[in-house]
């Protein structure tokens, strides 16, 4: 068998020649990683600066043409699956949650719960977002980004706000971890991270707000 980086190799000029689309789609094939071959998938990542690309890589279009030249150079039925990340060890850290998160599953919901909120961490917070942002429909357009956007303010500060309770010494790591996350979906919606850190501290002001009328 291949390695993942030869498999590739081989496939990037067969994609190309096939493919009817735009440019952007072609520079997410540019873009893409390849990481290794896990029994019948193949594993490619994206570092964070190339995340925008991952729209146009998991397109229905872009998933059935890279299957459909995986088989023909393998003979055999593979899948495709795009991680954030580039190397071995986001390889590895993207499996460990999954399988975190399959042993939840079969636990009862208060334990769930728990173990969820104590297993919750800036890499499990940033992983949630470009998950949801993959599987987000339409989200070449401007106003469903603005949604999105508007959404993920509202569970971040929400997460900034249960980290901080229970880390109460930590506020200088919490802003490096805003800045850090405002860069990575400043990426995923080509817009600025200063429009992104402006929503979030409008959610995190709001939350704060409600909290003391509450009080």
């Amino acid at each position: 068998m291949m390695s993942a980086a030869e498999l590739w190799q081989q496939m990037k000029p067969i994609i190309r020649k096939r493919m009817q689309f735009s440019p952007e789609a072609w520079r997410s094939v540019e873009a893409a990683v390849p990481i290794t071959v896990e029994e019948t998938t193949l594993v490619l990542g994206l570092s964070e600066e190339n995340e925008p690309f991952r729209s146009y890589l998991e397109t229905q279009t872009m998933t059935a043409l890279i299957r459909e030249v995986l088989k023909e150079l393998t003979g055999k039925e593979m899948s495709v699956l795009v991680i954030p990340g580039t190397t071995e060890d986001d390889w590895k850290r993207y499996k460990s949650r999954l399988e975190y998160v399959k042993r939840l599953s079969t636990q009862t919901t208060e334990t769930v719960v728990k173990q969820a909120r104590e297993h919750r961490d800036w890499v499990w917070l940033s992983n949630q977002i470009a998950h949801a942002h993959a599987h987000l429909p339409h989200r070449q357009y401007d106003f469903v980004k603005a949604g999105f956007l508007l959404d993920w303010a509202e569970k971040i500060a929400e997460f900034v706000e249960e980290f901080t309770a229970s880390h109460p010494q930590s506020q200088d790591d919490v802003t490096r971890e805003l800045e850090r996350l405002c860069q990575r979906m400043a990426g995923m919606l080509n817009t600025s991270a200063i429009v992104i850190g402006l929503e979030i501290k409008r959610a995190m002001r709001a939350r704060k707000q409600k909290g003391a009328e509450s009080s």
